[in-house]
Parts: C-alpha cells; structure tokens; sequence
C-alpha cells in the first residue's frame, strides 16, 4: 500500500521537541516554521474581525465567546522573538516573546507548549525505564467513526477513552475485570480533531509502556510495509496485487485481536485501533501526541473557530500510571544557559515573516575585561553587522561565528533586516561550529 504523505514529526513542533531542538544547525528551518504558523494566526484573525454578530453568535457552541478578548490575544502575540544563540556550545534558547497562550486558535503557541509538553515527558520517560529497563514505548491510536456534529462525536471518543482506562483502573485496584489497557505500565494522551469530507474526525494518540514480553493482543508481527508513493508507482500489478493481499490479511487479523475486540464493544461503533512500538528516537512518539489539538493545515478558518468555541476549557490532555503527575512549566519560553557568551538575536514579523532586526553579542562573566572591552566595539542596531577581521584573536571559534554572522548581512544576495527574513536556502547553516 502507498504510504500517505505527511510532515515530519519534529517539524510540526518546529524542530523545538527533540533533543536537538536548540543547535545552531537546525535555526533557519526553526524561524521558518514560526513565521508559518504566526501567518496562519493572523488568516484566523482576520477571519475573527470580519465575522458579523449574527455569525459570532453561531460560534457559542457551550459558552459564551468574548471575541474582542480574543482578537486582543491574537494581535499581540508573537510580534517579536528573542534569541540567545549560545555559539560556544552550538545551541540557541528562545529567551522573550509575547505569547496568548490561546493553542486551540494560535498555531505558534500550539507548537510551545506542544514543545514544552514533549520535553517534559520525555524527562520522566527516562526515568521509567531507568527503573524498568524491560519496558518500551509504544503508539496507540483510538478513534471513532467520523460525523458531522463535533460536539456528539467528541464527546462519544472522550467517553469511550475514559471508559477504557476505568476498565484498567478497576482491574489494577479491585482485580474486577480484565482490559488490554492492563498491561500498560502507564501512558499519555491527548486528543486530536481533524475535519474531511465525511465530517470531523476526532481521535486519540497515546504512548503507553509495555513489557514487549507481554504485549497487548494486536497483530505486530505480520503489519506489512508501506510504500511511498513513488515506490508504490514503480511496482508491477502483481506485486500491487500481492500487497493489497497481504494488507487485506493484515486488517482481518486486527478485527479480530482483543484490542480491537475490546474498543468496538466501548464505543459501538469503531473497530479502528492501531498500536504499534516506537523505533528509533522515543522523542518522536512524544511529539505525535502533543503536536497539536487541532490539525490547522486541514481547517478552514471558520471550522478552526467552531472548533475552538466548543473545546475552549476542555482538558484535552491526560496520563495515568507511570507518567502521572507530571507538571508542564506555564512559561512558554525557554531555559537559558548561564554564565555563557552569547549573540542576541530579535526577529520582528513583518508581512515577508520574521526578520532579523539585530545580532548584539552580549558580555557574562565569564569574559575577561579585554574580551568585553572588544565587545564593546562591535556594532548593533538594525544595520548590517561591520566585517569582523581582527576580534578575539585569542577566541578562534567565536571570532569565526561572528565573522560567519557579518558575511550572511554583507552578502548582495541577503535582503535585510528591513526587506524581510532570510530566504536563501541554508544561510544560518553557516552558524555550525568552525574549527579556530
């Protein structure tokens, strides 16, 4: 079967999940990403404005909507951001924004906190299976049949989800009863809404850990593999044939696993399960279940709102077991390293997306006094950065970066600060590390 496209994990939250979320390497696709998002805010926005009231009005699906609250909330955020770019450790932290915090409405602020949500769990995930090594991660996706009320039909997944972890919590406290969701050790979810031709499309995706020794009953052994597209079109009509056979064979055997078996006697209506373990990078199943409630890209804005009105104060989240209790800071910026030297960078949004506004290097303690003497001298503001041709001469590494940063502005090429972002493919990949 063909494999259908779809962006990367770790780009969804903007390369800020994994634990290369903060070099150097990965900035230029991290900004790009943000100006993306903050570019679908303001089309909602806009949106917001033109609404009459009699429309507003349709929008209060179960609570009253203060629209000029949330026009305020939008407007505002995410005008500016603030950069620390650490150049002697190769890494830059998000130190100053303005955020509305708004997820359910504002793809910028979704891809924050889906970030600080990933790297959260992600800290007491190792602690887990530090102190159970035989556990492992592992994928499931509930879901419901499609519909055309969003109230009915998310209200119906919540239900059944709840339903199901009672079913674990009841064999696990009072030896009642017995559900696949008993061989987890613990797990974390959250819920996701999508919209197609056939109605809204709620679902959940939770990571569960599970001995691999006693596995929840599902087919893993025989799922087949799926082709890309243009592998799948470089196939013969027999090995087509072959492999819709072997999925057809696939999908028997879930319908009739305990899994499956279990779900559709919950929900009524649904045999659609799928779990599968997490390979490779565990960050990335993490960042599957917190990269956003709401898939902007596939609403419209008039069905973004009519979602919002409905899940605003929703608790969309939740774990049990071994990841209960895990708390997410509010803040929505991130840690900054102490005691280091570092570039500050400001990024304003303009129509063209965020643009570089100012390079400062900044003096910490840790320089000497002829090191912030030199520092002093180097020029800032919002005009190209001077060639650099004798700084630092006893700092190799860190002459080499503001040398590489003066090049990027004083190349013909680069548009400026006052004409918009950088759009040359891989500028800022010339803020690797360099050899002194």
């Amino acid at each position: 079967m063909s494999e259908k496209r779809k962006p990367s994990l770790d780009s969804a939250l903007a390369g800020d999940s994994s634990k290369g979320f903060n070099e150097i390497c990965n900035f230029s696709g991290r900004v790009q990403r943000y100006s993306e998002a903050k570019t679908r805010q303001l089309q909602i926005l806009n949106h917001v404005r033109g609404l009459s009231q009699g429309e507003k009005a349709n929008f209060q699906l179960h609570s009253l909507l203060n629209f000029e609250k949330l026009q305020s909330q939008l407007c505002s955020c995410g005008n500016y951001l603030v950069f620390h770019q650490y150049h002697t450790v190769g890494q830059v932290r998000l130190a100053k924004a303005s955020f509305c915090k708004n997820h359910l409405m504002c793809q910028l602020c979704a891809i924050r906190r889906g970030a600080k949500q990933v790297q959260g769990y992600l800290g007491k995930y190792e602690q887990v299976v530090a102190k159970n090594t035989a556990l492992r991660p592992y994928m499931l996706t509930l879901t419901v049949k499609n519909g055309e009320s969003l109230p009915e039909r998310f209200d119906h997944l919540q239900t059944s989800v709840r339903k199901f972890l009672k079913r674990r919590r009841d064999f696990i406290e009072k030896g009642r009863g017995l559900s696949q969701l008993c061989k987890s050790d613990g797990g974390v979810f959250s819920y996701e809404l999508t919209k197609s031709k056939s109605g809204w499309h709620p679902h959940c995706h939770m990571v569960v850990m599970l001995d691999p020794e006693n596995p929840i009953d599902f087919p893993f052994n025989i799922r087949p593999v799926l082709h890309k597209p243009d592998a799948w079109s470089k196939l013969s009509p027999q090995d087509k044939k072959n492999e819709k056979a072997l999925w057809k064979k696939y999908t028997d055997a879930v319908q009739e696993s305990e899994l499956c078996k279990e779900w559709q006697k919950i929900t009524g209506d649904s045999k659609i399960v799928d779990i599968r373990p997490i390979e490779g990078d565990p960050a990335q199943g993490f960042v599957e279940v917190f990269k956003y409630a709401l898939k902007f890209s596939d609403l419209k804005p008039k069905e973004n709102i009519e979602a919002y009105s409905y899940l605003k104060g929703k608790r969309l989240t939740g774990s049990f077991g071994c990841f209960w209790g895990v708390k997410i800071p509010e803040k929505m910026t991130d840690d900054l390293l102490e005691d280091l030297p570092y570039i500050e960078l400001f990024y304003k949004y303009t129509k063209a997306g965020y643009s570089l506004q100012s390079a400062i290097p900044k003096t910490e303690k840790s320089y000497s006094n002829q090191d912030k003497e030199i520092l002093s001298r180097i020029g800032s503001g919002s005009s190209p950065l001077p060639k650099i041709n004798s700084v630092f001469n006893n700092h190799g590494f860190l002459n080499s970066i503001i040398q590489t940063v003066a090049d990027i502005h004083n190349d013909p090429n680069f548009k400026g600060s006052r004409e918009g972002p950088v759009s040359r493919e891989g500028d800022f990949e010339l803020l690797k590390l360099k050899e002194s």
